[in-house]
C-alpha cells in the first residue's frame, strides 16, 4: 500500500530524526531537504528511505554528526577540504557554498572534498549552483566496488561513481540537468525495482555466477552501459578518487571523495549568450518531441509537491521505527491502527 505524504511534513519529521541523532539544526535541515528533494524529483533510491541507514551510521560513528571540517589547501579558485566523515549532503552543501563564492571572484572554482559520506542525488548540489546563474558540475565517489568490467572476470572493480552537470536556463528554477551514475543504474534504483517487483533492464547486472540477470534480488554486481559507459566509469574514478586525494578505488568505507566545479558564464561568452543558447537548443529539441535533460525531474517535482510523496508501507514502517529509536514520534496518520478483531484476538492469546 502506498501513502502520499506532504513534502513539508516529511521534511519536518526527517529533520527531527537527524537532530535527535546529534546533528545541528542546520545540518539536520540540509539532510532532510536533500532526502525530500530526491523524493520529489522521482529518485526514491536517494530519498527518505535512506534516512534510517544514515541514522544507523551516525549512531555507530561511521558518520560524524558534528564534524570538524578542515581546510587542507586554499588557493583562490581551488579549495581542498577534509570533511571529517560528515554526511554527504552536508559536505556537498559546504562545497557548493565555497565554489559559488570563488567562482564569482575568479570566474571558475574547483572544490575537492575528502572523507565525505554518501552524497545522494548529485543533481541537487549541481542545480543549486545553476539556480545562482553558474554552471555546476558535481562528481562523487562510491564507497564499495560494485561495478564489473565488460569483458572482464565478472569481479567488481569500480564503484558506481556519479556525475551531475547543471546549466542555467531561462527559468532559473529549472536548469538543464544531467544526473547519472557510472553503472547502468544505481544501487538505489536497483533496490527500488526489487521492492516494487520490477525486472532489471537486460545487461545491467550480474548474479553470483557472472550471468546477466533480470531479477534484481539476484544481482551482486552492476555493469556499465557499453564501452563508452565503462570509459566514463574509469574516468570518474580518477576524478573523484585520485584527483580529490581520496583512495583511487573504493575502499569500502564512508571516507569518499567529492568534486564540485562552478563556472561563471559572465567571464566566458556572457550570461545572456548562454541563456540565448540554452533557449535555442531547448526549442530545437522540443520541436522534435524530445525532452531536455531535467524536464522529467521538474515535471515529477511539480506533481509530487501537489499530490504528496509516495511512500510504501515498508518505507513508512522503517521511518517510524527509526523515530522510535530516537524518541521522535511519527506524524499522525502514518501508523494504521490494527483492526479491532485482530486486536481482540491478540488479547485473547495473551490471557
Amino acid at each position: 500500500m502506498v501513502t502520499r505524504v506532504p513534502a513539508g511534513q516529511l521534511a519536518s519529521f526527517l529533520q527531527c530524526l537527524f537532530e535527535a541523532a546529534g546533528m545541528t539544526r542546520a545540518g539536520a535541515r540540509v539532510m532532510a531537504n536533500s532526502h525530500v528533494e530526491a523524493d520529489l524529483r522521482g529518485i526514491p533510491g536517494h530519498g527518505s528511505r535512506l534516512a534510517p541507514g544514515y541514522l544507523d551510521k551516525l549512531r555507530t560513528g561511521r558518520l560524524n554528526a558534528r564534524p570538524l571540517v578542515r581546510i587542507v589547501q586554499d588557493e583562490e579558485a581551488v579549495l581542498v577540504v577534509d570533511a571529517d566523515l560528515a554526511p554527504g549532503p552536508v559536505a556537498a552543501r559546504l562545497a557548493v557554498a565555497a565554489a559559488m563564492l570563488r567562482a564569482r571572484r575568479c570566474g571558475i572554482a574547483a572544490v575537492t572534498v575528502r572523507r565525505a559520506g554518501h552524497v545522494g542525488a548529485l543533481g541537487i548540489p549541481a542545480a543549486q549552483l545553476a539556480r545562482r546563474g553558474l554552471v555546476g558540475v558535481a562528481a562523487a565517489q562510491a564507497s564499495a566496488r560494485s561495478v564489473a568490467l565488460i569483458g572482464g572476470t565478472n569481479t567488481p572493480v569500480l564503484g558506481s561513481s556519479a556525475l551531475a552537470v547543471a546549466v542555467p536556463a531561462p527559468d532559473r528554477q529549472r536548469p538543464v540537468l544531467v544526473d547519472l551514475a557510472a553503472a547502468a543504474m544505481s544501487w538505489g534504483r536497483l533496490h527500488h525495482l526489487a521492492r516494487s517487483g520490477q525486472a532489471l533492464p537486460n545487461g545491467s547486472a550480474l548474479d553470483a555466477s557472472g550471468n546477466r540477470v533480470h531479477d534484481p534480488h539476484l544481482a551482486v554486481a552492476l555493469l556499465p552501459v557499453g564501452e563508452r559507459g565503462q570509459a566514463l566509469a574509469i574516468v570518474l574514478e580518477l576524478l573523484v578518487g585520485a584527483l580529490t586525494g581520496s583512495t583511487p578505488l573504493p575502499a569500502g568505507d564512508d571516507g569518499r571523495g567529492l568534486l564540485v566545479v562552478a563556472v561563471d558564464p559572465r567571464r566566458l561568452a556572457g550570461a545572456e549568450s548562454l541563456a540565448t543558447g540554452v533557449a535555442a537548443v531547448a526549442l530545437a529539441v522540443r520541436e522534435q518531441g524530445a525532452r531536455m535533460p531535467g524536464d522529467r525531474a521538474w515535471a515529477q517535482r511539480d506533481r509530487a509537491r501537489q499530490d504528496g510523496i509516495a511512500l510504501d508501507a515498508d518505507d513508512i514502517a522503517a521511518l517510524v521505527e527509526a523515530g522510535r529509536r530516537v524518541n521522535v514520534r511519527a506524524p499522525h496518520g502514518w501508523i494504521q491502527p490494527e483492526p479491532l478483531e485482530a486486536s481482540a484476538g491478540s488479547q485473547k492469546e495473551q490471557m
